[in-house]
């Protein structure tokens, strides 16, 4: 498998763009505008969701989803001296907040900010988000008030490198879901025969998994692909994924198991390599515990990217990793499309 991507400007545009939960509008734009010529039909709905669907009239139904949302901040309060307030959006380790870069989307323009800790904790202890302020070298509350307003959302600063097949960037959770799903659209739309095409990229995953309940509502498929990030193997964490050495399949509660074993087959038929991993939990954590509750006709299955350092301004995951995801999802597809034709239908049911 090629370590070289195949429209590295449309992962950027993802990965540089500031989309924190219930503030995702600037990163569903391209979204859109990449598979605007692509789908037979663009929908979004009053949550932000937005689905590209090809093949309408066909009856059997398969969701691609990746949640587009990322952490980040949102200004609670400005101070006398001109420092910001902030509360935290999602699960935001904050032994590493301190010092870093962010940028806050105002009606003013992007402003830029430092994150700094008053706490008169021990350096030992972990400072909480309520010790943590924005510097925007304002000189007071009036100074700031002229950049900013209560409210105002915050990301970690954009910054993309590329070293050694390994993609370092802010938001790879879950922007690189949303590349995959795009890529493996883009790949299929116009070439399917049996299949109606769903790619959906869903809205406030990282405060609670709350939008792909309704998406689940709206489409209703026959078979749904989750695809997200998973911790890989780092300091402090072990016996984990690899990056570069294949994508993630889960076995746990989130995943069908008549549907994970056609993945697998579907993998080693095609020598796409791939690992095996628990997830964080039995169940629950992604957008695929929620599916399965909300649309209970569907087949689930959950793909992951290993990932370094989640929810940090420098997460990481292995170029190979991507494309091989991307192979055996149109793999997958591909196949399903073929035994529909024959009148195979699988059951998922058991």
């Amino acid at each position: 498998m090629n370590n070289i991507l195949k429209d590295t400007d449309y992962l950027k545009s993802l990965l540089m763009t500031s989309a924190p939960s219930s503030n995702e509008m600037v990163a569903s734009g391209v979204f859109r505008n990449y598979l605007g010529d692509k789908a037979d039909q663009m929908i979004n709905d009053h949550l932000g969701n937005t689905i590209a669907i090809t093949n309408t009239g066909a009856a059997y139904k398969l969701l691609l989803a990746a949640h587009i949302d990322e952490i980040g901040f949102q200004v609670s309060s400005i101070c006398n001296d001109g420092l910001l307030r902030i509360r935290k959006i999602g699960g935001i380790n904050t032994a590493n907040l301190n010092g870093h870069k962010v940028v806050i989307q105002s009606d003013r323009g992007i402003v830029e900010g430092v994150l700094v800790c008053k706490t008169d904790c021990d350096n030992n202890v972990i400072p909480p988000i309520e010790s943590f302020y924005i510097d925007i070298n304002a000189s007071c509350f009036d100074d700031a008030r002229q950049m900013v307003k209560i409210g105002d959302y915050a990301t970690f600063d954009p910054s993309i490198s590329v070293f050694h097949d390994v993609i370092t960037s802010k938001s790879i959770d879950n922007r690189i879901g949303v590349y995959i799903i795009s890529e493996v659209f883009s790949r299929l739309s116009g070439h399917l025969n049996n299949i109606q095409l769903f790619a959906a990229t869903t809205t406030q995953e990282e405060i609670g998994l709350r939008d792909m309940a309704l998406v689940a509502l709206m489409t209703s498929p026959n078979i749904c692909i989750n695809i997200d990030v998973t911790d890989a193997l780092q300091i402090g964490k072990e016996a984990l994924p690899e990056l570069n050495k294949g994508v993630v399949i889960y076995n746990n509660a989130d995943s069908n198991p008549l549907l994970r074993k056609m993945i697998i087959n579907s993998a080693n038929d095609k020598n796409i390599p791939y690992q095996m991993a628990l997830g964080r939990n039995i169940t629950g954590g992604t957008d695929s515990s929620r599916i399965q509750l909300f649309s209970p006709q569907t087949a689930v299955a959950e793909l992951a990217i290993p990932c370094r350092y989640i929810h940090s301004h420098n997460e990481k995951c292995g170029i190979s990793d991507v494309n091989n995801c991307i192979e055996l999802v149109c793999a997958i597809i591909t196949e399903l499309d073929r035994c529909l034709s024959e009148g195979n239908e699988p059951i998922f049911k058991y």
